[in-house]
């Protein structure tokens, strides 16, 4: 609204003849690309959700809206996960599945822009697969557990005999 009232101020400028018609055009382009938008287009929220999903262990998504030092902190962690056992690279993909639900914004502060429903879609998907994909691992590692603490239990205790069989001394 202010730069609408400086054009109207600087169109009587001229119309006095305080200012000539080349300052007046001079001064005219300068408001007017200040309106325009001379800043690049905000990131897609869309894109963004999905490289956290998908390359999100690499720092993709953090790089991609320019969170610079947050993305190397991340590519490092999993580059390095193998000397402790892979672990950080559990960190690091429950880190960027944060990151993907609660990060609305670039590091300019401008906002993502998409289809607000699709972005939910794709955010409470995510959450839902790595969810069950997670219960699926732990109910994998307890039912090995569970199986390997019944063998050794069970190995220790006489085994019966099969029907039919004579057993002699």
């Amino acid at each position: 609204m202010d730069d609408l009232e400086n054009l109207e101020k600087l169109a009587k400028l001229k119309d006095k003849g305080i200012i000539n018609d080349e300052e007046f055009l001079l001064m005219k382009r300068n408001i007017v690309s200040r309106n325009m938008n001379v800043y690049p287009e905000s990131k897609s929220g869309i894109a963004y959700a999905l490289l956290a999903w998908f390359l999100g262990i690499f720092g993709a998504h953090n790089f991609y809206a320019g969170y610079t030092k947050k993305a190397i902190a991340q590519l490092l962690l999993t580059v390095f996960s193998w000397m402790l056992f892979f672990v950080p690279l559990i960190v690091v993909q429950i880190w960027a599945l944060v990151d993907m639900c609660l990060i609305n914004k670039d590091a300019q502060g401008r906002s993502f822009h998409g289809d607000k429903v699709l972005i939910l879609i794709i955010r409470i998907t995510a959450v839902a697969f790595y969810v069950i994909c997670y219960l699926l691992a732990f109910m994998g590692i307890a039912g090995v557990f569970y199986v390997s603490k019944n063998m050794m239990f069970s190995a220790s205790l006489p085994q019966p005999m099969p029907h039919g069989t004579f057993f002699y001394h």
